[in-house]
């Protein structure tokens, strides 16, 4: 056991296991409150952060539809240790929906392979179903698909769906 331990502690582990936000940079410090909060919530995430070659942490990306609807958020994107860019994820939803919601979004890279793919820019189309209400409410892959696993951790809304969606995904490096 303590051979392993040694090992953990030398062995280049987690994608965030040495990302720090920087304290000046208010999209740094909401980024790392997300991750916090996720971690506080769903214990079983720290699987994915230590197997995962990168993440994109979206803090607040919100959501209406009233049989047509559509989302919106922005955040960062993490590669091994290193902030390298920034994201936007943009939906429109059609289907049986009615309300609105605050979320926090995580999406897992298992390899540089998946992560080149994600700065791509792929439109996505998938289908939804769910219910939220008010703080209330989970949703992910439960593995990796494509290279890729998406979570999700309701903030705050009132939310039920049956939909389907176009997804559209934004990269860009830091300069």
């Amino acid at each position: 056991m303590i051979v392993l331990e040694l090992l953990a502690l030398v062995v280049p582990g987690a994608a965030l296991a040495d990302w720090q936000p920087d304290p000046a940079d208010k999209r740094q410090v909401r980024a790392a409150a997300a991750i916090d909060k996720f971690r506080a919530s769903r214990p079983g995430i720290e699987s994915y952060f230590d197997q995962a070659y990168g993440f994109a942490v979206l803090p607040s990306v919100t959501r209406a539809g009233l049989g047509f609807g559509g989302a919106y958020g922005r955040g960062l994107v993490i590669e091994q240790d290193s902030l390298i860019g920034t994201t936007g994820y943009w939906q429109f939803t059609s289907g049986i929906q009615a309300g609105a919601k605050n979320f926090i979004m995580l999406i897992f890279f298992r390899d540089a392979e998946a992560l080149a793919a994600f700065k791509e820019r792929r439109l996505q189309f998938m289908g939804q179903a769910g219910v939220s209400l008010a703080t209330v409410g989970a949703d992910a892959t439960p593995t990796y698909n494509d290279g890729v696993a998406v979570f999700s951790l309701t903030n705050l809304g009132l939310m039920g769906e049956l939909t389907v969606s176009g997804a559209k995904f934004t990269y860009r490096d830091l300069e």
